[in-house]
């Protein structure tokens, strides 16, 4: 981190403990406080053996910092803490998954409007996995009448060194305010947001750690080809 500049302050990061039995290897700096308006740079170095081999930015530059001033707060009466986020949170990339399946739609219930997208094929790939989806899974899907889908989500995993993962999700699927009456005339089209929240169950002693973990998905529904694009993401909160 550099200032003014001046030299450079070297800050070195730690293993976090609460990695212990992750089989990635995480470490934790904190950088120190800056003044309002007063800047600052950094960047991210990896040393092994005293020489560089990787850096963010990975071009050798550096990230950009202000210190601003803390913003008085209004306290609601018989509030405790100030409304603003409390916790800080790490954001890893686990991987991205590519679904195509097929529907079969149930029509309006009391419930909403119920399909089934069953899977047919798929695969996750990322840092930590690559893995094929079995066509034994879906999505039981009720959309309501305001256009969202509310997401039910439970799949298999089969990944390459032949662990068997199960996966369930809630979340989100915007069909557009016109989406239940769409899908129920069978015209809804065009590229849908969709919202999803994972997490894991599995027996394989190398993917225990999975079990543990909290996915957070963004993605996108082609409805034409009733194909699902998601990128997910592992969150840590420092504690």
């Amino acid at each position: 981190m550099r200032s003014g500049g001046s030299a450079p302050l070297v800050i070195r990061a730690l293993r976090d403990a609460a990695s212990v039995g992750d089989p990635a290897q995480w470490f934790r700096a904190q950088l120190p406080a800056l003044e309002p308006d007063h800047e600052a740079e950094y960047r991210v170095e990896w040393l092994r053996a005293g020489r560089r081999i990787a850096a963010l930015p990975a071009d050798g530059s550096w990230h950009r910092l202000r210190g601003v001033a803390d913003q008085p707060q209004a306290t609601p009466r018989g509030a405790t803490e100030a409304a603003r986020p409390r916790f800080g949170y790490d954001l890893e990339f686990f991987a991205s998954g590519t679904f195509n399946l097929s529907a079969q739609p149930i029509g309006p219930t009391p419930q909403g409007y119920r399909v089934n997208f069953a899977v047919t094929e798929g695969r996750m790939v990322g840092p930590r996995i690559d893995a094929v989806v079995e066509p034994n899974g879906g999505d039981w899907m009720r959309i309501r009448p305001d256009g969202i889908g509310e997401v039910d989500i439970k799949i298999t995993l089969r990944t390459r060194d032949g662990a068997i993962i199960f996966e369930q999700a809630g979340g989100v699927f915007d069909t557009g305010p016109d989406g239940f009456a769409q899908m129920a005339a069978g015209t809804l089209g065009g590229v849908r947001p969709l919202y999803v929240t994972p997490t894991w169950t599995t027996a394989h002693p190398a993917w225990q750690w999975l079990n543990r973990r909290q996915g957070f998905a963004v993605g996108r529904v082609e409805m034409a080809a009733l194909q699902v694009q998601v990128d997910i993401y592992l969150p840590t909160v420092q504690v």
